[in-house]
């Protein structure tokens, strides 16, 4: 039988990030960006990001990047609005 090694999450301490319900957190060296909720104190992880992957896409990192900033300017606008 193969030994497994253990996974990122059980040798990295994560940075976390909290928002309403959910969750994002990171691990660097991992290079793994978990989102999720939080349910009951627990987190529960919902999708992951692998860096590697998304890097190995020409248009992937650009496209996350460009959604983030119009985000960022919608929000930016609606609170100019109120």
């Amino acid at each position: 039988m193969k030994k497994v090694g253990k996974k990122y999450w059980e040798v990295e301490t994560p940075e976390t990030i909290e928002f309403g319900n959910n969750f994002m957190r990171c691990y660097d060296k991992a290079g793994k960006l978990q989102f999720g909720i939080k349910l009951n104190g627990n987190f529960i992880v919902k999708f992951v990001i692998d860096r590697k992957e998304l890097f190995s896409s020409e248009e992937a990192p650009g496209y996350l990047r460009q959604m983030v900033s119009d985000w960022e300017e919608m929000i930016e606008e609606q609170h100019n609005d109120d």
